[in-house]
């Protein structure tokens, strides 16, 4: 960027996170601080992944932008700005910016509560709000019980498990953190090594699978999808907004037309679309006829340096191993990737941004070849360790392993209560039949089978010829078959020939 007086600077556009492009030069030689502030914040944007404003970008009530080519000391960052930081944000080139790294050596100035950054002495500090704040006390220490203060792994001041998903991946290409019991923090973001394979074919870049047909379905939703080369041929080739491989601004404004595989590497055109989208401020779509279908494409009203939705996203597959770089369709080694996970995975994970193995579930980091939980050093465990170390104690928190093993102990008493209940009742029902089979008189009833049965059983115990006394009354007898009931009427006086004499019977003879 530059401004009138021709004092310039040049920075590397989204190289903030970058360990080769983490830079910026300014040229100042005048003595006005506070342009030259606005100058350096410029170049630092261009870091940030901000590209230049145009006229359509609005920073509420100042005249200028910001991010605008010829800068002015009053001046804000833009609409414009906003949403090309949220895309460096989106597309994981600011890792590096969650990174909070622990202070080395001597401390350059005395730690003070309340300036919001946890340093020195300091547990926590929660700038200031300290006074409301439920974990962190005025003095910068948690309060009683509590084991942290602020952090995706920290809940109402109370320590997630070792092995919580505190980041889940958000599509093939991103990686899950976990966290790691000890620490509110959530680990630093991670995705698979730019140039990893995705969807068969595809390319991963950013930590976003760079499938062509999930770009169209972003913009327009399902069932849009990548249009055939023949759209690709009749759009990219006219250079103009809506179908270009880029712009040339000297000596003035140029449009690009696409030729041979850069084709797919100017705008995105899709097909198959069913709705049309909201459109950002100051886009515009237009629409060619093809075959039964037709052909979008989406422009930037009015720009020339700030790239949108509509362009074909950096890593696009745009012929067999080779990407979009630049408008322009080169080898797929140009997204730097350089791991042979055969060799440093042992075939058991991928590689991650930071080069790191990410191992599959069953493997152990940092080479995948011990048996373990899988996830990176750079991951966080992803389940619970139940392992014992040399001291023989559990490597987890003493918190979560007290939660677990009383989760165990209830496991086991509360079937066993159940069983001897259970025992108890079947007694109980045994021991109440019982008795009411004893006490049950004699005679014709409707009683069930098995209780016929107990009564049968206890004039079996009785020995033959001997009664029961004079108050017990005569002894029970036998019942027939109920099928075979004789109707009523009047008693028989003596039982059919040839059938013996029941006890009852004989004993009414001897009376």
């Amino acid at each position: 960027g530059q401004h009138p007086r021709e004092d310039t600077g040049q920075a590397f556009l989204s190289g903030a996170c970058s360990s080769d492009f983490a830079a910026a030069v300014e040229s100042f030689h005048h003595e006005d601080v506070l342009l030259f502030a606005a100058l350096m914040v410029h170049e630092l944007g261009h870091n940030l992944g901000i590209r230049h404003d145009h006229p359509a970008c609005i920073c509420k009530d100042r005249p200028f932008c910001l991010m605008r080519e010829n800068i002015t000391k009053e001046s804000g960052f833009s609409n414009c700005s906003s949403d090309f930081f949220h895309r460096f944000l989106w597309e994981h080139k600011g890792a590096c910016l969650f990174n909070k790294p622990g202070h080395k050596g001597r401390l350059r100035r005395a730690s003070r509560c309340g300036d919001g950054i946890v340093e020195g002495p300091e547990q926590c500090d929660c700038g200031s709000n300290c006074e409301r704040h439920p974990c962190c006390d005025t003095r910068c220490q948690l309060r009683e019980h509590a084991e942290c203060s602020d952090g995706l792994c920290c809940d109402k001041c109370r320590l997630r498990y070792q092995g919580f998903m505190c980041r889940a991946a958000l599509g093939e290409c991103d990686l899950p953190e976990y966290c790691n019991g000890s620490s509110g923090e959530c680990p630093r973001d991670s995705y698979k090594l730019d140039g990893t394979t995705c969807d068969r074919i595809h390319y991963c870049a950013g930590g976003r699978c760079k499938n062509p047909d999930n770009q169209c379905m972003d913009i327009y939703g399902s069932p849009a999808r990548s249009a055939p080369e023949m759209c690709y041929v009749s759009m990219n080739t006219r250079g103009d907004r809506f179908g270009n491989c880029g712009t040339t601004s000297s000596p003035r404004l140029t449009y690009l037309k696409c030729a041979d595989d850069n084709i797919f590497c100017g705008k995105l055109i899709c097909t198959n679309v069913r709705e049309i989208p909201q459109l950002k401020p100051n886009h515009t779509l237009i629409q060619v006829a093809h075959k039964d279908d037709w052909c979008w494409s989406m422009d930037a009203y009015g720009t020339a340096d700030v790239p949108d939705d509509g362009d074909a996203h950096t890593g696009t597959l745009c012929a067999p191993h080779k990407v979009c770089m630049n408008h322009l369709c080169t080898d797929y080694t140009s997204l730097g990737y350089n791991c042979e996970t055969t060799e440093l995975c042992n075939g058991k994970g991928v590689c991650n941004n930071f080069r790191h193995c990410h191992c599959e579930d069953g493997y152990a980091p940092p080479d995948c070849k011990d048996p373990g939980e899988g996830g990176s050093v750079d991951s966080g465990p992803p389940r619970i360790s139940i392992q014992l170390s040399s001291g023989g104690e559990s490597e987890t928190p003493k918190r979560r392993s007290n939660e677990i093993q009383g989760i165990g102990n209830v496991v086991f008493i509360v079937p066993s209560l159940l069983l001897v209940l259970l025992i108890i009742a079947i007694l109980f029902i045994s021991l109440r039949t019982g008795i009411e089979s004893v006490e049950t008189p004699g005679g014709i009833s409707d009683e069930t089978t098995e209780e016929t049965s107990s009564e049968v059983f206890i004039m079996e115990l009785l020995p033959v010829g001997i009664q029961e006394g004079p108050e017990g009354g005569p002894p029970p007898e036998e019942r027939p078959p109920m099928e075979a009931l004789p109707p009523a009427g009047p008693p028989l006086d003596a039982p059919p020939p040839g059938q013996p004499v029941s006890q009852e019977a004989a004993g009414e003879g001897q009376g």
